[in-house]
């Protein structure tokens, strides 16, 4: 009879949330790939070996043992597993000793004294008892409550694979960032170079009756000018450089990137089918077992509508003399069923409901908008990578634009037939077009960053555990 009530529980089941599944992606992007690849193969970790940078490597797993948050994620999964464990206690009995001794001393004129004959009594009661006490867990209330940890603890542990995958994209992001920063330090370098020359033949030309100081002046200027700039960019690289030492976990001295002015080529992205996302996305499974805790927890509060049916158990020996405590004669036993029905709890049972059922609808909403928001930032990069494709091939006819008047302005002055300020006027749209074209392959690589980190992972390496 216990058995086939212990197989009754309450409340619903969990079911797989359904989300609206869009048959493909719209974006169609330069440097990305629609073939579809097994997603085990592509859901974890060593993502950002697909862009073959040593030095990424070595970031990325530093910050895996380094990185504050993701050791406070594994935290979080150590209490959430602890928890489960707490939760799966309660179906097995619980085994206490409680041992005792006491000295009683009754009165003369107690009631029922016929033992002692009228007179006052003293003794010993010396006890060794084993208590166990077990809870039947007739409507689930305990297998709900274990379903809820379990679906908790698998929530944490896809929230430490988002928050390794946050921190791998944010140590790429920086990194490429300060990579473009470089770029463009190298053009503002050569600038520089070319802007010291320009000053030093308006003011030879000055200094000869061929120019005038106005020249001269504008030439500093924009020198001048060409150097604050590249001030202001370097402190953005250091900038970069300190929250790369934090997210590896390092004071911000022990850093030092070393400068590589040269801008990488974004890698080929498989990008696959929309449906993958379901099972790639870690904070869409973090959501999914959200749904399923809730679930539990319904049965939780619905199981307190009915009544807890308990048993406890005593076995051991008793005595008044420590010599004859173990003889068999001594032994004690108990063996008792309880149960305990609420039968007015003023709502507060269908409150309990109430509130269950109020956070699963949540947690179903919040499952929905995220893997509403996973098909928007995936393409939302699709389309970044696609228009910056576009943009880079014109920008990089700008910048061939932008030399060849250049050129004729320098030629032109020369000859005296224009004044230095056409020449000024060049070399600041050189100058402005190159930067742009820096700064579009910057943004080309962080696009693909965030792209790779929409779509849940990379593509080698194992499972996080």
């Amino acid at each position: 009879m216990t058995v086939m009530i212990a197989g009754c529980m309450v409340g619903p089941n969990y079911h797989v949330p359904s989300a609206p599944v869009p048959p493909a992606f719209n974006g169609s992007t330069t440097g990305t790939s629609s073939e579809t690849i097994p997603p085990a193969a592509i859901s974890y970790s060593d993502w950002w070996k697909v862009f073959h940078d040593p030095v990424l490597d070595d970031f990325e797993i530093q910050s895996d043992s380094a990185n504050r948050d993701i050791k406070i994620a594994i935290a979080h999964v150590d209490e959430a597993t602890a928890l489960t464990a707490s939760a799966r206690s309660y179906l097995l009995p619980t085994v206490g000793a409680a041992p005792g001794v006491s000295r009683t001393r009754e009165a003369q004129n107690r009631p029922n004294n016929g033992n002692t004959n009228g007179h006052a009594a003293t003794y010993n009661d010396i006890v060794m008892p084993l208590v166990a006490s077990y809870e039947v867990d007739a409507w689930g209330r305990l297998r709900r409550s274990l379903q809820a940890a379990r679906a908790t603890q698998q929530a944490s542990e896809a929230d430490l694979r988002f928050v390794r995958l946050e921190t791998e994209t944010t140590i790429a992001i920086d990194y490429y960032s300060l990579r473009e920063s470089d770029q463009e330090l190298r053009i503002l370098d050569r600038t520089l170079a070319d802007l010291q020359q320009g000053f030093d033949l308006t003011t030879s030309r000055f200094q000869h009756g061929l120019s005038s100081d106005l020249e001269v002046a504008q030439a500093k200027t924009l020198l001048d000018q060409t150097a604050a700039e590249k001030q202001a960019l370097e402190i953005q690289r250091a900038q970069l450089e300190h929250a790369l030492a934090v997210l590896l976990g390092r004071t911000v001295e022990s850093l030092s990137v070393p400068i590589l002015p040269d801008n990488p080529t974004p890698p080929e992205i498989p990008v696959g089918l929309p449906a993958d996302l379901l099972t790639r996305r870690p904070d869409i499974a973090e959501s999914d077992r959200n749904v399923a805790a809730a679930t539990a927890r319904i049965g939780v509060a619905k199981a307190a509508y009915f009544p807890q049916i308990s048993l406890t158990g005593l076995v051991g020996y008793e005595s008044t003399n420590a010599v004859s405590l173990l003889n068999w004669q001594n032994t004690i036993a108990s063996l008792a069923a309880s149960a305990t029905a609420p039968i007015f709890t003023g709502g507060r049972l269908r409150a309990g409901v109430d509130q269950a059922q109020a956070a699963y609808r949540e947690s179903l909403a919040q499952y929905e908008k995220t893997v509403l928001v996973s098909y928007q930032e995936v393409e939302d990069q699709l389309s970044a990578l696609q228009y910056l494709s576009n943009q880079s091939r014109s920008q990089a006819l700008a910048v061939a634009d932008s030399e060849r008047t250049e050129q004729i302005a320098m030629q032109r002055y020369k000859a005296g037939l224009v004044s230095y300020l056409d020449v000024v006027f060049a070399q600041q749209s050189v100058l402005s077009n190159e930067r742009t074209s820096s700064q579009i392959a910057g943004q080309r690589m962080t696009a693909s960053v965030v792209l790779i980190k929409s779509l849940g992972g990379g593509w080698t390496g194992s499972k996080t555990p």
